[in-house]
């Protein structure tokens, strides 16, 4: 005998969906092309099918326990198949951009960081904070003058306009902070998981979290979709010129820890890191290490640019979220390479150019760093624990029934 179960539809949920690219859901009449279309959906409650019906309910507690959502990795093949243009593969991004909000701590963040009237205050933060440092070093360091654009030693040096000691101060324990919010929203997104799905795991944790640091590393999963394998380029300059430039600048911050220990006559310190030259030249290993990580993280993301502006309506639909990130992190990575060379062209009449365009890019670094768990910047994070938590359960691809060679 069937038993009847009741629905729990959340209106809200429904509502931020459609606010955030899945507005065609209802278009849906649940024929499966798209799982049929889907190279990474799995063999048994295929992927997206369940999560269209799912969404079009407005079964948020179903979804928010639904690892399979990060399977999808936006090749808009099932969008370019569906025949009624439903564009499951918004839908499914829409629903991952709900997991963030739903897991942020605090909540209302993630609400701030989804809705475009929050920009202007979002921004405001970081400008305020950042001229907060130009001031201490101004009045500070430099016994109170308030020229901000001056050359002190005839040579044109950042720390002159915010020192560095103050950029450490609130960027090192900032960080441990915003990471420890971001760790509490991830805890509890594996715990969200764990309590409602109902296979068991077939594989550990460690050897599943290796496994899927292997697909990240190469981007195995995005040259399996067909429809747009090539985008895969775009997607993997950025990461790894991120991860490059990131790089580079914690061996800076290695440096300059060597540096005060050295000063200050910290034993410690000197203890845990390694002296490197100040102003640091083009051919030193750090810098070109940070120089060519930084050209291929806009190449890489100038490349997603392009893509996104060529797609059609009917395949996907751009969200403020999209460009919002796509955005600050360009804009991250032009001035952080702007900072280098002109620095090295300007002079004290000039010199106002550097700074501004370095008060920009701290600005902009802040923006990205601080308001991470919040953002799509999340998505990496919580993509990679929830393919970690599908290895272990052995979520893996259908079965292929034909060759295709």
């Amino acid at each position: 005998m069937n038993e009847r179960v009741a629905l729990e539809t959340d209106i809200e949920f429904i509502r931020h969906l459609k606010k955030h690219g899945g507005e065609t859901m209802k278009k849906c009449f649940q024929c499966a092309t798209c799982s049929v279309a889907c190279v990474l959906s799995p063999k048994e409650y295929a992927l997206p099918r369940k999560e269209m019906i799912n969404a079009s309910w407005g079964l948020k507690d179903k979804l928010m326990a639904d690892p399979d959502i990060w399977l999808c990795h936006g090749c808009m093949d099932c969008s370019q198949q569906c025949p009624r243009g439903a564009r499951p593969a918004d839908l499914i991004a829409a629903v991952r951009s709900y997991v963030y909000r739903n897991y942020s701590v605090p909540k209302f963040m993630g609400k701030a960081l989804s809705e475009p009237k929050y920009l202007f205050w979002l921004f405001l933060v970081p400008v305020i904070v950042i001229f907060g440092l130009a001031l201490i070093t101004n009045v500070v360091a430099y016994g109170g003058d308030m020229n901000f654009f001056l050359v002190r030693e005839g040579i044109i040096k950042y720390e002159d306009f915010i020192h560095k000691l103050t950029i450490e101060a609130l960027f090192i324990p900032g960080n441990i902070l915003i990471f420890w919010l971001a760790g509490i929203g991830l805890y509890r997104y594996w715990s969200g998981l764990s309590n409602n799905y109902a296979g068991k795991p077939v594989k550990s944790f460690i050897k599943s979290v290796f496994e899927v640091l292997g697909d990240f590393l190469v981007h195995k999963k995005f040259e399996k979709c067909p429809t747009n394998s090539n985008r895969h380029y775009g997607h993997m300059y950025a990461f790894y010129g991120f991860i490059g430039t990131m790089i580079a600048t914690g061996l800076v911050v290695v440096g300059e820890v060597y540096h005060y220990g050295h000063k200050f006559n910290l034993d410690f310190l000197t203890a845990i890191s390694f002296e490197l030259p100040y102003p640091m030249g083009l051919m030193h290993p750090v810098k070109i290490l940070g120089l060519v990580s930084g050209v291929f993280l806009i190449l890489g993301l100038l490349m997603m640019f392009l893509k996104r502006t060529k797609q059609l309506e009917r395949e996907s639909k751009n969200t403020y979220n999209d460009w919002l990130f796509l955005s600050v992190i360009l804009g991250v990575g032009i001035t952080g390479m702007l900072s280098v060379f002109i620095r090295m062209s300007v002079d004290a009449n000039t010199v106002w150019i550097a700074y501004t365009n370095y008060f920009i890019h701290l600005v902009l670094v802040f923006f990205l760093l601080w308001y991470m768990p919040f953002s799509k910047f999340a998505h990496m994070p919580y993509r990679f624990l929830g393919l970690t938590f599908l290895k272990m359960h052995g979520r893996e691809n259908k079965q292929e029934f034909f060759n295709r060679n």
